[in-house]
């Protein structure tokens, strides 16, 4: 696997390997900054040693046999509240060794730099001028092997890829066969959006978009040359002066709407390329595109006939289109990700409690099962689609799938499907999602199965070995497997191929919707264990669709990454977040003495559960600790309460108190709770919670108890 951020790399095939940085301005001055991610890939190469905030470690650089001395430091960066890795030089030895052997960088940077001390813009180089440093690991800690790779040695074949936006022009440029942007504008200031002429070499493509799609597709003949402007474009108020390369215009019919494609391209992030955040095209005239890009652009219009030389070197890339086509969010892109799933469920004309979209990413990400209970009408089964939709899994993609279940289901052949007479095997719903999930092509794609009305049926009968395979979860390479639901050895060999050793995939994410009635079945243990159960009781009828903004809102395809858990055991936390991790198991071992009385205590499984999702609302910043382990005590221990015995309204005043954060005369309580539940009917008690929603919840339980001499978490 191949691991990009920024100007680093990773491939996981060099066993030695530590990163190749992409050569920049901080080479040529002090060093190179590490990024978060690339910590750990030295700290392995350290012997496993990290090194201490505010500290560092002398380093020493191999390189052409020459020794080089350095420093690896952990810089605490207090005003930009985060630490950061950075690998410095020591003496100007390896700074001249640097301009000496990087002189086409230093000299490309330098050209392009800005003047101004205060302006700190980075000067971006492609990747067929790039030059690079790698760094490799050796048997010492603290000394790197390090390569120089200059442009030389790093000569690229493959061609760029360019999208030209053309407009008015396009005509008089095509009928000369070329593209042209003037040196400087007003004011004799350039524009790096005509400054990319320069980098087009022969042999690029470049696709041609005006008037909202993209019509032509051209090869360049000749690299970049300075010339004045065409007489063609003599009525421009351009300078003279400007760049001009020589193309090979190719008409693709019919043309391609922008639409066609715009959000998949968003995905891709491209650097100064053409498509902005709100999926239209960016003013300007040349700009970056990809490989990646352009294969997407072709499987949009399949029924184009694309010129031969689009098609080259497909096949070596395809792979790498699938795995990139849809960028991994960062942890501080994911409360902006959030954000933007709220306003499209909004603009769809659905309203949910604040917070619901955080809590629903956050148990997903905790765990690939959760369950939606409420009343009937309050759009549970909206929500998931929607939710679904926003991030670019839809019914017509394949990657969203609603399954209703049905009251006779009693066995696991009802989803995942069953032999017939003849032996053939006849696929349930749910067998072909996780096949076609489970496809190579598919493995970065989110996929959500809905089960609807869930509990019509007992799902401890149809669903009991999708609750047993989510537990033997683990780590195969840089995927999350399971044991295996179906076997291939119990397949005829023409099922085997797509069937055969169905587990289920890391990309897919079951969710349930559940009414509890007289027609329903209650959850065991086992399920509840396995879930987090979200309930949104909590109605406010007088919600109305708005009408405010006119603004289109898009939606936001994903990688899986955004979604698929980061952790499997509690070691794989436990080392960073440390504090939190005792902080949450501290609290739950004094609500376990508290459960211990009526036997709903909880195990490692649900304390992992919790840790988990408390690491990860750390890690986003989306929700306070306090909110997000109400949240928890709602979803992971409240369901396990209920019964009509004392000891079960000991333990609701008992848990009261703690949710409230003062004590209670439990002893007067126990004779009549009733003044208690009575203020939060009043909603007297809800400013006073530490833990609001869970304070809420119990007071009905008690009250249920009261009234009807039987309480439970799913009656309201």
């Amino acid at each position: 696997m191949i691991t990009q951020v920024r100007s680093w790399t990773h491939d996981d095939s060099i066993t030695t390997m530590i990163g190749r940085k992409k050569v920049d301005w901080s080479i040529f001055e002090y060093g190179t900054t590490i990024p978060n991610d690339f910590r750990s890939y030295f700290y392995v190469a350290n012997g496993g040693e990290e090194i201490e905030i505010g500290k560092g470690k002398q380093v020493t650089l191999i390189c052409d046999g020459n020794l080089y001395q350095a420093s690896l430091r952990n810089v605490d960066q207090k005003s930009a509240g985060r630490e950061t890795l950075q690998l410095r030089y020591h003496s100007t030895e390896i700074k001249e060794l640097m301009i000496s052997r990087f002189k086409h960088s230093y000299e490309y940077i330098s050209a392009r730099k800005p003047q101004d001390p205060g302006n700190k813009k980075q000067v971006f180089v492609s990747d067929v001028l790039a030059e690079y440093i790698e760094f490799y690991s050796t048997d010492i800690p603290y000394t790197y092997e390090m390569k120089l790779i200059p442009i030389e040695n790093n000569y690229n074949l493959a061609p760029n890829i360019w999208w030209v936006n053309q407009g008015a022009t396009l005509s008089e440029e095509k009928e000369e066969g070329i593209i042209w942007a003037p040196l400087t504008g007003k004011g004799g200031r350039s524009q790096y959006h005509w400054d990319t002429l320069d980098e087009v070499k022969q042999g690029d493509i470049i696709l041609h978009y005006a008037n909202g799609s993209i019509g032509y597709v051209s090869k360049v003949l000749e690299e970049c040359v300075r010339a004045q402007k065409p007489s063609s474009m003599s009525s421009s108020n351009w300078d003279e002066q400007g760049r001009l390369v020589r193309v090979e215009y190719h008409m693709l019919q019919p043309k391609i709407a922008l639409t066609q494609f715009s959000q998949n391209i968003m995905g891709l992030q491209i650097g100064q390329g053409p498509i902005h955040s709100g999926a239209g095209v960016k003013q300007g005239y040349l700009f970056r595109f990809n490989i990646e890009g352009l294969q997407m652009i072709q499987e949009s219009a399949p029924e184009v006939n694309w010129p031969e030389f689009t098609l080259s070197n497909q096949t070596e890339t395809k792979e790498k289109a699938v795995v990139t086509s849809l960028l991994i969010l960062k942890d501080d892109g994911v409360a902006d990700t959030l954000k933007q799933i709220q306003l499209y469920v909004s603009h769809q004309g659905f309203h949910y409690p604040k917070g619901l979209i955080e809590n629903l990413y956050l148990s997903l990400k905790t765990k690939p099962f959760v369950i939606l209970a409420g009343v009937s009408g309050t759009g549970k089964t909206k929500l998931v689609k929607l939710f679904a939709e926003a991030i670019g899994a839809t019914g017509d993609n394949g990657q969203f799938t609603l399954i209703p279940v049905r009251p006779d289901w009693s066995d696991p052949s009802d989803l995942l499907g069953y032999k017939d007479l003849s032996g053939a095997f006849r696929p349930g719903r749910l067998a072909e999602v996780l096949a076609e999930a489970s496809k190579p092509e598919n493995h970065h794609r989110p996929y959500f199965i809905c089960l609807d009305e869930m509990n019509l049926a007992r799902v401890e009968y149809y669903f009991s070995d999708l609750l047993s395979v989510i537990e033997t979860q683990e780590w195969q390479g840089e995927r999350i497997v399971t044991s295996k639901l179906i076997n291939r050895d119990s397949l005829r060999e023409e099922d085997q191929p797509l069937y055969g050793d169905l587990y289920l995939p890391d990309n897919v994410y079951l969710i349930g919707t559940v009414n509890m009635d007289e027609t329903t079945h209650p959850f065991s243990k086992k399920v509840l264990d396995r879930a987090n159960t979200i309930e949104f009781n909590y109605i406010d009828l007088q919600q109305y669709p708005s009408f405010t903004s006119s603004e289109k809102v898009t939606t936001l395809p994903v990688h899986n990454h955004f979604l698929r858990s980061d952790y499997l055991q509690l070691v794989d936390v436990y080392q960073e977040y440390t504090d939190l991790v005792h902080s949450a198991t501290e609290k739950l071992v004094r609500i376990n003495h508290i459960l211990e009385e009526i036997h709903s205590h909880v195990g490692f499984r649900i304390r992992d559960s919790i840790c988990f999702y408390m690491v990860y609302n750390k890690r986003f910043e989306l929700l306070s600790d306090d909110e997000a382990f109400d949240l928890q005590l709602l979803q992971k221990i409240l369901p396990r309460v209920q019964g009509s015995s004392m000891s079960v309204k000991r333990v609701l005043l008992q848990l009261m108190q703690g949710v409230l954060g003062r004590t209670l005369p439990v002893a007067e309580l126990l004779e009549d709770s009733s003044e208690l539940y009575a203020k939060w009917n009043d909603n007297q008690e809800e400013t006073k919670a530490k833990h609001l929603q869970s304070a809420r919840k119990i007071a009905f339980m008690l009250r249920r108890l009261e009234e009807d001499g039987f309480t439970s978490y799913w009656l309201s």
